[in-house]
């Protein structure tokens, strides 16, 4: 555009206020920042048909827009390549720099207010956020004065592809500047950003909770590209690309990944991390598990002997175990001790309570009263049985096929831009019409309204006849009736005792779906005390356990949201701790007299496995 013929304008450019404009194509564009003015338009005349001998015209007339002209601007006008002239390329990196690192800030303090305002998350966050940002950008180079020409001197280096000529070797330019930007500063790395925040002002917030809401478009993320016109302005001209393509996020990190994302950041930046509020943690699930804050105290006293180095964010990637499993397997230490869940067969007494309770419910005898209200093992068990039902795990979009639908047209799909011309797009709209419009009227399709006469569909494993089998005989399939008629129990001792066969059954299945294998209640030990469980393999690895320990690992590996495999090897890990810090101090208290006076004392290496 060197060549180009320069002319002043009475009216200046919106952007920078220049008054000297450029001559291309018939619009003015300013020289400055290469913006096209709505206001003036040039137009060519014919001079064979126009011009004459002694003509006077001009070649050029300008003529002013009309004054009600609506001006299109941001993403809905159309941005293609080569449709008109851009300003040098190194004034287009720095404008695409600019603006992407303006539009990343903004969604890092919309997240941080989010936060602060819907989950009650201390002010302090929004303080935090804003030094971690801005030491992360120092350290990336994106904000030093050579960053623009070194990332076009890269580019001159790469092969070209299909023609040669400008308008696509600027957009082969254009792509290699943005897709440096994100890799240089991806998007998730303001999710990191924000987990670091709450971690810093020791809020129970975990990983887990930032990708949930992400996720369910709560957390402005996936979607915020839509608003950034609104905080950043529209797309000015030396910025060719559209908010969906610079802000919209490719991928959403898994948990275990955004911690290692948030240490490899605070790595970067000389940030010193503190370990996981774990009494915050502890509290906020013994509050959801319904369980006695007196186990709180007692899993402080856990924690503070062990003090694991995994509660400590680390960048060392997938290596490990997540911080949350760390505090969940010393949650479960800490509950085996106290109701001593060592394999007594607690859960498969409570059967045969069950079935005793509901046969003198049947013969009309009345139950004893004098029942123990102390929280035992069995209603710790009971509460995690129970809360292992309550606990969703799913999204709010699943819930149905409407929110689901919803979510994918304001969140997956949102800012796609839709011409009602086609075919497939007139019939996803008269299809969403007719889904609207008899979403109300449609038939109530519940399990228990549907007929399961022909099909065994929905229905229980054991119904009308159970399975029973035993190590010495084959498995033999017995209807309740006959099994009644062979026993002279009577029908509610039958009934009871089939339900605990049942219930038995089930457990064994499902230990068995979880790669777990179910172990017998111990009759008789010669000493009682805290058992540790050990792994066997056999081209794979399987977990031999009782049903007492089961059933808490299930219903805390849930509520963790983490593998029950994965939280069960945390807890082997710490138990080999305790044991050898147990064993180190023992070792300690027995040094003889004349050794603990100042006398040379052996040395002595402890190994943890």
């Amino acid at each position: 555009m060197g060549s180009a013929e320069t002319i002043t304008l009475e009216q200046p450019c919106i952007d920078c206020g220049n008054n000297v404009f450029e001559l291309d194509i018939g619009f003015y564009y300013c020289a400055e920042c290469g913006t096209r003015t709505k206001s003036t338009i040039a137009t060519d005349v014919d001079l064979d048909t126009v011009f004459g001998d002694g003509a006077l015209y001009s070649q050029r007339l300008h003529r002013q827009a009309p004054i009600n002209q609506e001006v299109h601007s941001g993403d809905d006008e159309p941005r293609d390549f080569g449709s008109r002239p851009l300003p040098d390329i190194q004034t287009v990196a720095r404008a695409m720099r600019e603006r992407y690192l303006m539009g990343l800030q903004v969604m890092l303090q919309n997240q941080c207010q989010f936060l602060m305002e819907t989950y009650k998350v201390s002010p302090i966050i929004c303080g935090m956020a804003g030094p971690i940002w801005l030491s992360y950008l120092a350290t990336t180079g994106v904000l030093q004065e050579g960053w623009a020409i070194a990332v076009l001197a890269n580019c001159k280096n790469l092969p070209a592809k299909g023609s040669k000529n400008k308008s696509s070797t600027e957009k082969v330019t254009i792509n290699k500047v943005y897709r440096t930007l994100r890799k240089s500063i991806p998007i998730y790395s303001t999710l990191a950003i924000s987990f670091l925040s709450c971690h810093l002002a020791r809020e129970p917030v975990l990983p887990t909770d930032i990708i949930d809401w992400a996720q369910e478009a709560k957390l402005p993320y996936l979607s915020f590209f839509i608003e950034m016109d609104r905080y950043i302005g529209t797309t000015p001209a030396a910025c060719p690309l559209k908010n969906r393509t610079m802000f919209r996020p490719t991928r959403i990190l898994g948990s275990w990944q955004l911690e290692d994302v948030a240490g490899k950041i605070a790595e970067k930046i000389g940030l010193h991390l503190p370990p996981v509020n774990f009494y915050a943690v502890a509290r906020r699930w013994l509050e959801e598990l319904s369980l006695p804050m007196e186990i709180l105290p007692r899993a402080c006293r856990v924690y503070e002997w062990l003090l694991p180095t995994e509660l400590w964010i680390s960048a060392n990637g997938v290596v490990g175990f997540p911080t949350r499993v760390v505090v969940m397997s010393i949650l479960i230490i800490t509950l085996r001790m106290l109701y001593d869940i060592n394999g007594y067969g607690t859960w498969e007494k409570s059967l045969n309570g069950v079935a005793d309770k509901q046969a003198q419910l049947e013969e009309g005898c009345d139950m004893d009263s004098n029942m123990s209200s102390e929280f035992d093992t069995r209603e710790l068990l009971r509460v995690l049985e129970a809360v292992h039902k309550d606990i969703e795990v799913k999204h709010d979009y699943l819930q149905d096929l409407d929110t689901y639908l919803k979510y994918y047209r304001d969140v997956i799909s949102a800012g796609m831009a839709r011409d009602p011309e086609l075919q497939v797009n007139r019939t996803i709209k008269r299809c969403w019409d007719i889904y609207c419009k008899n979403k109300d009227t449609e038939f109530d399709i519940k399990p228990e309204n549907l007929n399961f006469q022909h099909k065994n569909i929905k229905r229980k494993r054991y119904n009308d006849d159970v399975t029973i089998s035993t190590c010495s005989e084959s498995s033999t399939r017995l209807h309740a009736d006959t099994f009644e008629i062979k026993c002279p129990l009577p029908k509610c001792a039958v009934d009871s005792s089939l339900r605990g066969e049942r219930e038995l059954d089930r457990m064994r299945f499902e230990m068995e779906e979880n790669w777990f294998c179910y172990l017998a209640p111990v009759s008789r030990r010669k000493s009682k005390g805290y058992i540790s469980y050990t792994r066997a393999k056999d081209n794979f690895f399987m977990y031999a356990v009782h049903a007492d320990y089961y059933i808490l690992l299930r219903a805390l590996a849930k509520l963790a949201k983490v593998d029950m495999r994965l939280l069960h090897d945390s807890t082997l890990e710490l138990e080999r701790k305790l044991t050898w810090i147990e064993g180190k101090i023992r070792t300690s208290l027995n040094v003889p007299k004349d050794q603990s006076e100042g006398g040379p004392v052996e040395r002595q290496e402890f190994d943890l496995d």
